[in-house]
């Protein structure tokens, strides 16, 4: 079974990691579309610059998330696009109930997990200690994408050394 897993977007708050998503054209088709929506900010000026990122709210700043989301899915699903189920962490309040349900899942068939970010959260883990799975079962949208790899590896490297 392949589940599309959107993370709750966390490492859009990184200025180098949303200049970097500007090299998408997905991503730009999307921030054009979506600008009229953002009455007081220019996105581009919000992707390329921490002071004005940080004087989104954090409506605008979920919003801004879910376009990108939004964005790199699409992205995604031209590409490889089969999937069977698309579940959110926006969705699920409680990391338990996110748990449950992964579970149930792996017991049923075998798991492939596609995560759509920016962001991590504590699936992976979650997934090799408590369901024992050797292999890991999760792909990244962008890692697996030859146009977009370039950044991701080194910089997911850099954020696993400092958690």
């Amino acid at each position: 079974m392949t589940v599309v897993y959107f993370t709750d977007g966390s490492l859009i708050e990184d200025v180098f990691l949303r200049r970097s998503l500007l090299r998408i054209p997905e991503i730009l088709s999307a921030l054009r579309t979506s600008q009229s929506e953002f009455i007081n900010h220019d996105l581009f000026m919000v992707m390329n610059s921490q002071e004005v990122f940080d004087t989104m709210n954090f409506a605008q700043k979920t919003h801004l998330i879910n376009i990108l989301q939004r964005a790199l899915f699409y992205r995604w699903e031209k590409k490889a696009g089969k999937y069977d189920l698309i579940v959110r962490r926006a969705d699920h309040p409680r990391f338990e109930e996110l748990c449950d349900m992964f579970m149930k899942l792996a017991s049923i068939e075998t798991l492939k997990v596609i995560t759509i970010g920016p962001g991590f959260d504590q699936l992976e883990s979650f997934l090799r200690t408590k369901l024992h799975l050797k292999s890991l079962p999760i792909f990244d949208a962008i890692q697996m994408d030859p146009a977009l790899n370039w950044f991701w590896q080194d910089y997911k490297s850099a954020i696993q050394l400092h958690s």
